[in-house]
């Protein structure tokens, strides 16, 4: 095993030239130049594009593992509609060459790209339950962030001046308050915590905001209700990125354990 190890080594370092190798995920490397190009491309700290990479190649040497294969239909149907997002064919091929990428290449990136997505489809998608109460809540919380709120509002440095002013209030003291219009999700949580609770001519007690107090006094609410399709679709999609974000770390980790990753 070890000897086919450093065989593969040499087979890559063949096809990459002086291209540094940085690690190896179980038989998968990562070449400094892959790095450098998906900071680049993406716009991240180079840290940030190895642990992408390392995630991805975990991934790969998983679905490899699991005997994931890909068609070449289904390479030339992706290869396809990666075309047709280009004004034209010369336009594709252009930037391939541009890029110094060879169709091969191309090609062999889209098969693990689709061994990948297969993997996470079998291995995380399809442990991901929604129960009807879970969309239930959800469809609660975004009703209250299409509310529009009309308020009155003044800030202070103190608790115990906030106190005074909300003791001696009456309508003449909205003179001194600004005044804001507002919908649910542009308002801060501390305040919408209270001012969601509120009836409409009251005034709420003093709400602490960071190291200020602010009183507010609600002049009116409106409710813009969405579409009940889009709430329910909303829903589901906010659910469902939660529980794939959490499924995803957990099975990373889990390859991390069982999957060597060799610093060079």
């Amino acid at each position: 095993m070890k000897k086919f190890f450093i065989l593969f080594l040499i087979f890559v370092f063949v096809i990459f030239g002086q291209d540094k190798v940085i690690v190896v995920v179980g038989n998968k490397p990562v070449f400094e130049s892959e790095i450098i190009y998906r900071s680049k491309r993406d716009k991240i700290d180079p840290s940030l594009a190895l642990q992408i990479l390392i995630e991805e190649k975990l991934l790969l040497y998983q679905a490899e593992k699991n005997k994931i294969e890909v068609s070449k239909k289904e390479i030339k149907d992706e290869l396809n509609m990666i075309k047709k997002s280009f004004p034209s064919l010369e336009e594709f091929y252009e930037y391939l060459k541009q890029r110094q990428i060879k169709i091969q290449q191309l090609e062999q990136e889209i098969e693990n790209n689709l061994k990948i997505r297969k993997l996470i489809r079998n291995e995380i998608i399809s442990k991901i339950e929604i129960t009807p109460f879970e969309i239930a809540n959800e469809v609660k919380k975004i009703e209250q962030e299409y509310n529009e709120y009309e308020f009155f509002f003044k800030w202070f440095d103190s608790e115990k001046e906030s106190e005074r002013f909300v003791e001696k209030f009456n309508l003449d003291s909205l003179k001194e308050m600004d005044f804001a219009k507002l919908k649910s999700s542009e308002i801060l949580d501390e305040i919408i915590e209270e001012i969601s609770k509120l009836e409409k001519g009251k005034l709420t007690s003093p709400i602490k905001v960071g190291e200020k107090w602010i009183v507010i006094y609600l002049q009116d609410k409106k409710e813009l209700n969405p579409d009940k399709i889009e709430k329910y679709r909303q829903a589901k999609d906010r659910i469902f990125k939660i529980k794939y974000s959490n499924l995803y770390k957990e099975y990373i980790e889990k390859l991390k354990k069982q999957i060597p990753i060799k610093f060079i």
